[in-house]
């Protein structure tokens, strides 16, 4: 009797086994949404003639576009199975040079095709951002929790800045550790990602070359970052969009409104307005 309680008992075992492994195996295959999100339509351009902005992000195999005025709602998505591991992306005139493990793609934003070739720089660990109002450019690098100020007239190094208060150990900690700057387009402000510290500083700098940078503001981020992180503010400086942590910042107020899935899973960024049926990016030629 005991001998056959025993054996029931073993069988009951290995078939909930039987259906955790089932359910396990099913669950793990499940297609993961391109942006994250489910129930995402695929991105179809506005046809309406207004003047639509977005910020575009680029995780693995896709593209997410979130509508600023719309409070940065995802409003579509392309997929993009070549583009395996995307690096880089870089506005051309109406389309995007994207730059992923598998090579160089172009990406028609009117039609949503993606073609292999085209030019985009390779990504760098040193990041610039150049500021011709003050002829300055601000300049991240390895080994530095700060960054550096130099002259465009001659390139000498007019300011080493650091984020005061803060610490970051090179063993174990990113290398750059700020890996984000990003210029306020409405504002001589400067804001600078440390990513160790998952921290995103801000500094006025409108008495530069003069005087350095100073501190105004440190914004403490939401996530612990697993990549290098990156800046963006939107074309009108309402907000700054953290790369790989997700964040979205209210620039006036400086206090954290979103946090978006897809920007969650990466650095690569695109600032695009869709104006009379045509792809526009800000601060670029037209």
């Amino acid at each position: 009797m005991t001998r056959r309680v025993g054996l029931r008992a073993a069988a009951l075992g290995l078939a909930a086994l039987g259906i955790v492994v089932g359910l396990t195996v099913y669950f793990s295959s499940e297609t993961q949404p391109p942006c994250f999100v489910s129930g995402v339509r695929t991105w179809r351009p506005p046809t309406d003639g207004k003047t639509h902005r977005y910020v575009v992000a680029f995780p693995n195999q896709a593209a997410c576009f979130f509508a600023v005025d719309d409070h940065n709602r995802l409003v579509g998505q392309l997929r993009l199975p070549a583009a395996r591991h995307i690096s880089n992306a870089a506005p051309l005139q109406e389309e995007v040079a994207v730059r992923a493990a598998s090579g160089p793609f172009t990406l028609d934003l009117q039609t949503g095709r993606l073609g292999r070739g085209g030019l985009v720089p390779f990504a760098s660990d040193t990041l610039t951002e150049k500021d011709p109002a003050r002829g300055v450019m601000y300049v991240t690098q390895r080994g530095l929790l700060g960054f550096r100020l130099l002259d465009l007239r001659d390139g000498t190094t007019r300011y080493v800045v650091h984020f005061q208060g803060f610490t970051w150990n090179p063993r174990f900690g990113p290398n750059p550790p700020s890996h984000g700057l990003s210029l306020a387009p409405d504002r001589p402000e400067l804001w600078v990602l440390d990513t160790p510290n998952r921290t995103a500083h801000v500094f006025d700098v409108s008495a530069v070359p003069g005087q350095a940078p100073r501190p105004v503001e440190n914004v403490l981020l939401s996530k612990t970052f697993t990549a290098s992180g990156s800046l963006l503010h939107s074309a009108d400086g309402r907000y700054v969009y953290v790369g790989d942590d997700g964040d979205v910042i209210d620039t006036q107020t400086r206090q954290l409104t979103a946090n978006l899935d897809a920007l969650q899973h990466t650095h690569v960024l695109l600032d695009v307005d869709w104006v009379h049926g045509r792809p526009v990016f800000p601060g670029q030629p037209r």
